[in-house]
């Protein structure tokens, strides 16, 4: 017998002793049959997800808003977009000073002596981190000093923890900029964002992030205590994501984790392996949450991660907490993403995109072929998530809804074969300058 059959087994038995014993103690043929229904709950389809450990949000959570009435928050201008160019390295405004280190101490010191509108150029070599890179002040921006990520790498103790360096990168101000770094090996987070701090307008591009004990981007949010400040019209683009092993630590692991973001722009990147060594299913590749509004997630591709992108998610939680969420994402556009995960043998393999309540958002033009067992490619979830529009997707699995979720079906297709889609992708990689290996 296979684990799923011991443990479904294990199920069975407990809820038919349950029943017996309602019976036996006079509860009445009601708790029988509710007891019923429960087994019936777990010998449905999804019973995988059950029992895979994916932490399943409480289905009769609501929206603590009046979803057809809400007015999203105005988008706010990044003010370093405009210095964007293709992929190039980002142009420097005239009047930034320009400051030029090569140890991890004088990039310490400029950092501390600032007080904003400064360009950082870091000269070519490995840099061992004993401490975190904080931003503390607006407007910084840091570069590789000959435009070349591979050339410029902070290498922190690796995937452990340690006092000294949990993240190798702390923003907690706005107007931060990092273009053409290699950061690796992290005891928590690469790179941490900070939107309670309120850290408006990061910009993290051209960039290789790889190897850390927990998320490799976090952006953390106070919904207790400050659940009005967010960070606002962030862009993360042309950045490698990954996992250099082929496979993470443990499963508390994600691509890019944000909570309490708006309007932000996450494009051209290519996340590789997210995905648990064992006993749970690791976080999303892309996963958006808690008070997230109007972000777009395009251009991407994403391959061997358990779970590519996902916009929601409640946890079943303690109390009164979810009164702080207005939603967990509202809004937002999904599009023209590539994602495929391979019969590799990893323990987990989820679905491509999720909706978990995330009402008004469009998910458009993706491309999903999934060679492990898990029957949806693109799933909406629980009774918030609707006003929903999936049009012109093509995968292999099923485009469906589950607990409840709402959405317009329009022209996809379920029909994706394996050859189409390596076409579609290798067209698209060329056309968008987007280098990766399976």
């Amino acid at each position: 017998m296979s684990k799923e059959e011991r443990i479904s087994m294990a199920f069975f038995k407990l809820f038919i002793k349950k029943f017996l014993i309602g019976i036996a103690q006079g509860l009445g043929i009601a708790a029988g049959l509710g007891a019923l229904a429960i087994i019936g709950f777990f010998f449905r389809s999804d019973i995988k997800a059950v029992i895979s450990g994916v932490t399943t949000p409480n289905s009769n959570v609501v929206s603590n808003v009046d979803i057809s009435t809400y007015q999203p928050a105005e988008k706010l201008v990044n003010p370093h977009e405009h210095l964007i160019v293709n992929q190039l390295q980002i142009a420097v405004p005239e009047n930034y000073d320009k400051e030029y280190v090569n140890s991890p101490e004088q990039l310490l010191n400029v950092l501390e002596r600032t007080d904003g509108n400064v360009a950082i150029y870091v000269a070519p070599g490995t840099y061992d981190l004993t401490k975190t890179i904080v931003f503390n002040k607006p407007n910084i921006i840091l570069l590789s000093e000959v435009a070349d990520k591979n050339s410029v790498i902070f290498n922190g103790k690796g995937m452990r923890r340690s006092k000294t360096v949990e993240n190798l990168i702390d923003i907690k101000s706005s107007g931060v900029v990092i273009d053409g770094i290699t950061m690796q090996n992290a005891g928590n987070h690469i790179i941490q964002i900070r939107s309670e701090r309120n850290a408006d307008f990061p910009i993290i591009r051209n960039c290789t992030i790889r190897d850390s004990y927990e998320q490799l981007l976090k952006v953390s949010y106070d919904k207790r205590n400050k659940p009005n400040i967010q960070s606002d019209s962030g862009i993360v683009e042309n950045c490698l994501f990954e996992y250099s092993a082929g496979i993470g630590p443990h499963y508390y692991i994600g691509g890019i984790d944000a909570h309490g973001i708006r309007n932000w722009v996450i494009r051209g990147n290519v996340f590789k392996h997210i995905a648990s060594p064992r006993n749970r299913i690791s976080e999303h590749a892309i996963h958006l949450w808690n008070n997230t509004e109007n972000n777009v997630v395009e251009n991407n591709i994403i391959i061997d991660s358990d779970r590519a992108i996902g916009f929601g998610m409640r946890k079943r939680v303690k109390g009164d907490e979810n009164k702080y969420i207005k939603f967990s994402h509202f809004g937002g556009i999904i599009r023209n993403n590539f994602i495929y995960h391979s019969d590799n043998q990893d323990p987990f393999g989820d679905t491509g995109i999720v909706l978990e309540d995330s009402p008004n958002t469009l998910v458009e033009n993706n491309y999903i072929f999934m060679e492990h067992s898990y029957r949806r490619a693109i799933e909406y979830r629980f009774t918030p998530t609707q006003d929903v529009v999936i049009k012109n997707n093509h995968v292999n699995r099923l485009i469906s809804s589950r607990n409840g979720g709402r959405a317009d079906l329009v022209d996809n297709s379920e029909e994706l074969s394996k050859t189409d889609f390596l076409v579609e992708i290798h067209a698209f990689s060329v056309k968008h300058n987007i280098q990766f290996t399976y």
